[in-house]
């Protein structure tokens, strides 16, 4: 007799139903808490309700906070997601009668900083009459606000990153990218492809925008939490291994021509031939790098030693979680030494680590600091996203949370030639005509870039795809961001699909720092 949804539909302009099963179990469990009959009104609806209804009606609008995400899915796995969740958090009281609704961070710095950011909830007491209407409010303790969380990203950079995979690709690849400053770890942009839109999360999904992430595994950050073979980028490791064993970079290599394949290469390591993708000729260190020659980085590979490859893999933490966001990221797979000096290890098992595959994978992520380290000198720094945690008052006098940037997780023991060598290669990739990363050329700076291509298969090892990486660092001079790029699909190489990607990205960097603005995408 009451009910004033009838009402009220006609002056909103909006078609209103009220699902009697959800009405029941909220009378029956929180009879004194508002019922929720039309959410997010605009201004004009909220106009025409307060001007023509008065208040004897058994409605009106109540004021919620909610989680908004104003960039919507721009660095979304960074962000990551909350959901509702009315349980109490630590140190508030556990025993409310009721609560209103509130939420809890699950995934990217909304999980990792949780406790941080919700603040804290708030207690008043309400007197309702027999009927369960409210009579009166005593306010017992007012609520906490969150902190704000500033983070590294740059939002010009990200965007530029996200735009230039969407635009090549479409919204559905599988992709990753990653841009790192080379001297504190501070991560510039971190890409994962497909995303989604945080704020369908604070809202509630419904079961169609829940199977489209789970169709697409939109969920997962391809930038810390899963696995890739690294190709032929694997070979910079490969090559410094080989140089402290003592390979001189200008010697040549014969790479032998394929009787089978006019004008195709090949090595055999035992019985089994392994395709070249350089032609047949000579090569030294920086033409193989830049070509990517199979036969050479396995020849030498075999030569330094395979103990002596996992010793400098080791050097680079591969096979270790980074610590950017813990609980959610991978560690990765790299062999031990224990594995490959066992019984049940050969010769084919170290030329398929030589090129990129076989038992090893790593992240995005982890290439970042691989690649940055090889760019400063031989510095592993932790990836930083969280800059400081900032209170909601700045005039309480609380200080900020300052989180230090350049956080040392090793050094690599190689001798600097070694690392000049492998710069020197990789600058020769991108800049000399004969190079796989050319698309990744930019006027004006010095890019010094690797290609990689690594086939994928399923749990039947059969063929499903590849894995196109370019890893990459600039400017030559004086290194100051690593970009890494990694695209899957069926057709191509690492220089054809993502090159062109860092390219895009390097250009949006020139930008950034042209016009010195260095916008921060934050949480509050």
């Amino acid at each position: 007799a009451n009910d004033p949804v009838p009402q009220i539909s006609p002056v909103l302009h909006q078609p209103l139903k009220i699902d009697a099963k959800d009405f029941n179990r909220h009378y029956a469990r929180q009879l004194p808490m508002p019922y929720t009959v039309l959410s997010d009104l605009d201004a004009t609806q909220m106009a025409r309700f307060q001007e023509q209804f008065t208040n004897n009606l058994v409605a009106g609008i109540e004021q919620e906070y909610t989680r908004y995400y104003p960039y919507t899915n721009v660095a979304a796995h960074v962000l990551g997601y909350v959901k509702k969740n009315n349980e109490s958090a630590v140190g508030e009281d556990a025993y409310f009668s009721y609560r209103l609704t509130d939420y809890v961070g699950m995934s990217g710095v909304e999980g990792e900083f949780d406790s941080e950011l919700r603040g804290r909830a708030g207690e008043e007491s309400v007197m309702v009459n027999n009927l369960g209407y409210r009579q009166s409010e005593n306010v017992w303790t007012p609520p906490e606000p969150g902190k704000n969380l500033v983070l590294t990203i740059d939002l010009d950079i990200q965007r530029a990153a996200e735009e230039a995979i969407a635009r090549r690709f479409g919204a559905t690849v599988r992709a990753a990218a990653v841009v790192m400053n080379v001297r504190t770890g501070d991560v510039l942009a971190m890409v994962s492809s497909p995303t989604f839109d945080p704020n369908e999360f604070a809202q509630g999904l419904t079961v169609a925008q829940w199977q489209q992430i789970q169709t697409l595994t939109a969920e997962k950050n391809r930038a810390t939490y899963d696995n890739y073979a690294p190709g032929s980028i694997f070979k910079t490791i490969v090559g410094l291994a080989a140089l402290e064993k003592g390979l001189n970079p200008d010697q040549l290599f014969t790479v032998e021509a394929d009787p089978d394949k006019p004008g195709q290469s090949m090595i055999y390591v035992g019985r089994r031939k392994i395709r070249d993708t350089v032609p047949p000729g000579e090569y030294n260190f920086r033409r193989a790098l830049m070509h990517s020659s199979n036969s050479y980085f396995i020849t030498n590979g075999l030569r330094a030693g395979v103990e002596n490859i996992i010793r400098m893999g080791d050097q680079f933490h591969l096979g270790q979680e980074t610590g950017l966001l813990p609980r959610q990221e991978t560690a990765g797979q790299f062999p031990t030494l224990q594995r490959v000096e066992s019984s049940d290890w050969h010769d084919g098992d170290t030329a398929n680590l030589c090129i990129g595959q076989g038992e090893i994978a790593v992240t995005p992520i982890q290439m970042a600091v691989w690649i940055s380290a090889i760019a400063n000198g031989g510095t592993l720094f932790k990836p930083r996203l969280a800059s400081r945690l900032e209170p909601q008052d700045t005039s309480s006098g609380e200080l900020a949370t300052i989180f230090p940037a350049g956080i040392v997780l090793g050094h690599v023991r190689v001798h600097p030639r070694s690392l000049q060598v492998v710069r020197n290669a990789m600058l020769a990739d991108v800049e000399s005509s004969e190079g796989t990363g050319t698309a990744a050329a930019v006027p004006g700076l010095n890019i010094c870039g690797k290609t990689g291509t690594a086939q994928v298969q399923d749990e039947h090892n059969h063929f499903i795809g590849y894995n196109f990486w370019f890893a990459s660092f600039a400017p030559y001079e004086h290194p100051q961001y690593a970009v890494i790029v990694m695209v899957q699909g069926m057709h191509g190489g690492g220089g054809t699909i993502c090159a062109p990607v860092a390219h895009d990205i390097y250009e949006a960097i020139l930008k950034s720092e042209h016009s010195g603005s260095l916008q921060n995408v934050a949480n509050n």
